[in-house]
């Protein structure tokens, strides 16, 4: 019998707790309980030891007492691993220092945080109902930057929705009051999205300024000039095609979720991706056989509706880095912006 072409990227939902009240989001308002324990994901990683990459994220994280030890499950368990990384908001500052001290000392090849921040301080604030929370990011920043390692990466990550588009330089100006060398290729930006399943935001994102928001990620682009490394070409080729994303409101390539990525929440669902709300099963109720939920008639019904197109479409980072690493060709970009590059026809995968 013929092996499963198992994900190499997974989405891992480990909390939907959270201390802050953000415009954009309802993960916060969730009454969330019976979440993952590191146990569970030790046995999941220890059976399914394949993926290359594990981006965790939440909730905000460190509001798991358990953290530490769940990410030590997943460093020793998944046997493949190379990339780790996570968001969080900075509030928890020595907490955050700990966690990637004890991630870099048990070994990982590439680990990466992203500290989020919506604006300079009274946007930030605002948009993220925690006075205060401002000063902890940029804090946690400087302080995760000067932990100096070849295989870690710290970031500022910004969600761009109409109030705070036009403060992207004025964000990186901010910063540079705490750490007057901040590169505008340290901060991320990304667009924002609804969802029901996760964001549980629906109607809260509808009404977002395309027009603003492709601007600013144009301009920020021109800043960075893009690059050959790994991390400024992806960012480069996902900001390249945001705009084909807005004029269409489809994904600008073949998507690759529940072929080459997966998104599993904090009670074990597998999804698609974060967006998309059709579930494929859940891993505690098969026994964590996610083999046999890849093998499917339930998956492969959803990867067929991928591949005809028929999902809801995004273009968040979580699947489009992957889809982009799985159509390199055509995610090929002048420096202005997109190349089209025909497809030639294919077949829906599954």
């Amino acid at each position: 019998m013929r092996a499963p072409q198992l994900p190499y990227k997974v989405t891992f939902v480990a909390t939907y707790h959270c201390n802050f009240r953000c415009e954009m989001c309802n993960i916060w308002q969730k009454k969330s309980v019976d979440e993952m324990t590191p146990d569970e994901v030790a046995l999941f990683f220890e059976r399914w030891p394949q993926f290359r990459w594990v981006h965790l994220t939440g909730g905000e994280l460190f509001m798991r007492r358990d953290l530490d030890q769940l990410v030590a499950a997943i460093q020793k368990n998944c046997k493949s691993l190379f990339l780790l990384n996570f968001p969080t908001t900075g509030w928890f500052g020595d907490k955050t220092i700990s966690l990637v001290e004890n991630t870099l000392q048990r070994g990982v090849g590439r680990l990466m945080v992203t500290i989020s921040m919506d604006g300079p301080k009274a946007i930030h604030e605002e948009m993220r109902g925690l006075p205060g929370s401002w000063d902890r990011a940029v804090e946690t920043y400087r302080r995760l930057r000067a932990m100096r390692r070849s295989n870690f990466q710290p970031v500022i990550g910004m969600t761009l929705l109409t109030k705070n588009a036009e403060y992207v330089q004025a964000t990186m100006d901010a910063v540079r009051q705490v750490i007057p060398d901040f590169k505008s290729s340290e901060l991320h930006l990304n667009i924002g999205h609804e969802s029901g399943h996760y964001f549980d935001n629906r109607g809260r994102v509808v009404a977002v300024d395309h027009t603003k928001v492709a601007q600013a990620v144009a301009d920020h682009r021109k800043r960075n000039g893009g690059g050959l490394h790994p991390v400024n070409f992806l960012e480069d080729r996902y900001q390249a095609l945001v705009p084909a994303y807005y004029e269409t409101g489809r994904s600008p390539l073949p998507c690759t979720a529940l072929k080459t990525s997966c998104f599993i929440d904090a009670y074990w669902n597998l999804f698609p991706c974060s967006i998309w709300d059709d579930k494929v099963g859940n891993l505690r109720e098969s026994g964590f056989d996610f083999g046999g939920l890849w093998e499917s008639a339930r998956r492969k019904e959803l990867r067929k509706n991928v591949a005809d197109e028929s999902c809801p479409h995004c273009w968040t980072p979580c699947e489009a880095y992957p889809t982009l690493l799985g159509n390199l060709a055509r995610a090929a970009v002048t420096r202005g912006g997109a190349r089209q590059i025909p497809a030639p026809a294919q077949p829906s995968e599954t």
